[in-house]
């Protein structure tokens, strides 16, 4: 599942001054994901969290101030927003074990069990989404909860993960979820580009 030799969008994986200005845009941009993804694990009260593609760290931090968990982990493509989130958590490190990795979908870690996994505008990015939902799936807790935050796609869309790419992410994802054991709990539109999807491991 590597992915050398492909070249790397800054959306993908942001790197130089360039990187910076983008991870801070898309920060701003998506303050109404993060916030609606935290409601949708209030009632988990997660004591471990785990965070797909956490760019900046703005959602990492917004689980630490508001959810409290005593682990927070995650992994990132890139070694800037890595770097940058660290720097971001660094005042939650006396009250927590915090665990940012340098990653992809492929490179998630082993130590669940989760309370809580989320992924907000990294699925595009994945290549094998099949396996990677089958692993969420094994790393969540019972009764834990997996929360998927799209960015929407058309059919143009060149995105490296196919079912971004068939017209209609949404039906694709919500198929791939209950194919990986995952019962769908809600789901809805966010912003004109995002849509959520709350999923938890079938009994």
């Amino acid at each position: 599942m590597a992915r050398e030799g492909r070249k790397f969008s800054q959306a993908e994986r942001p790197r130089g001054r360039i990187g910076r200005i983008f991870g801070g845009l898309m920060a701003r941009l998506n303050k109404p994901a993060y916030h609606w993804t935290v409601e949708q694990l209030r009632s988990v009260k997660p004591n471990a969290y785990l965070e797909i593609g956490f760019g900046t760290g703005h959602l990492e931090k917004l689980v630490a101030k508001k959810l409290k968990p005593a682990k927070l982990a995650g992994v990132d493509p890139s070694p800037l927003m890595v770097e940058t989130a660290q720097k971001k958590l660094r005042r939650f490190r006396k009250k927590m074990t915090i665990e940012l990795l340098e990653g992809d979908d492929t490179r998630l870690p082993k130590d669940g069990p989760y309370d809580a996994i989320t992924a907000l505008h990294s699925f595009q990015f994945w290549t094998h989404p099949a396996t990677t939902l089958a692993e969420i799936r094994s790393l969540l807790a019972p009764g834990g909860k997996f929360v998927l935050v799209l960015r929407l796609h058309g059919k143009r869309s060149k995105a490296p993960n196919p079912l971004s790419r068939n017209g209609d992410e949404v039906s694709a994802a919500c198929k791939a979820l209950q194919d990986a054991g995952f019962v769908i709990q809600a789901m809805r539109g966010i912003s004109r580009t995002s849509h959520g999807i709350v999923a938890t491991p079938a009994l």
